[in-house]
């Protein structure tokens, strides 16, 4: 798999939520090292890692202070059938609504982790919305997020989505009605986009890679597989299929 570092750490100051928290910022008062899991992380000495998320400490605490509508709904890692590596979650959550007052159709099961970063997720999308289209969000449309399975292209790795770990999008609906879609708006690949919804959706594309919003960015850039939707994780490495 094709792997591209970015060098460089953009600031994340998104309506003053998004920060490397100190230590008095922790939830409960409670002395901690700087947060960085609503980052997507630069290490490259775990890329080989298989399995679930690490726990993260005062999970459910952090996304209520970045104000995520959620309830807790842990998955119990469970053996694959052929016994070859382990799917699940214990910090999953079923998330409701984040900062962006954002719907989702189906409400997404995703890891703590995951969660978190959807939240600065939703800031971003609401910026572009607001700039490309004078509207914001009101709904996603969502295609799944927890499946224990290998990944369909390269069948030799697990996908995120064993662990509730990645999510896949289709359709951004503006509060007008107006959709958005990744099948019909994204544009041809061979040339620069010319509608505002295809300037909408590569623009997004590629600040949430840049900004380390997610580790993994996947789009129809990156295989045929992806020519209907977008596809969002937290693994362990970082890949760019933005451009």
């Amino acid at each position: 798999m094709k792997r591209q570092r970015f060098a460089a750490i953009i600031a994340l100051l998104l309506a003053g939520v998004f920060r490397t928290a100190a230590a008095e910022d922790a939830p409960g008062g409670a002395a901690r090292a700087p947060v960085r899991w609503f980052l997507a992380e630069e290490d490259p000495s775990d890329d080989g890692v298989v399995g679930p998320p690490a726990a993260i400490p005062d999970c459910a605490a952090w996304l209520a202070r970045l104000d995520v509508e959620f309830r807790t709904a842990p998955i119990a890692p469970r053996q694959k059938r052929s016994g070859t590596y382990m799917c699940g979650s214990e910090q999953a959550v079923v998330y409701a609504r984040g900062p962006g007052r954002i719907r989702y159709s189906p409400r997404p099961l995703v890891s703590c982790g995951l969660a978190l970063a959807m939240a600065h997720f939703e800031h971003v999308v609401q910026q572009e919305a607001s700039a490309a289209f004078g509207r914001r969000v009101g709904r996603i449309e969502q295609g799944g997020t927890y499946n224990c399975r290998r990944m369909t292209r390269f069948q030799n790795l697990v996908s995120e989505h064993s662990y509730a770990n990645a999510i896949d999008v289709r359709v951004f609906v503006l509060e007008d009605g107006r959709r958005i879609s990744v099948l019909r708006h994204f544009g041809p690949l061979a040339r620069e986009p010319v509608t505002p919804q295809a300037k909408f959706l590569r623009r997004l594309a590629r600040r949430l890679y840049d900004e380390r919003v997610f580790s993994v960015v996947l789009t129809p850039y990156w295989d045929a597989l992806h020519r209907d939707h977008f596809h969002f994780d937290m693994a362990r490495y970082r890949v760019d299929g933005t451009r």
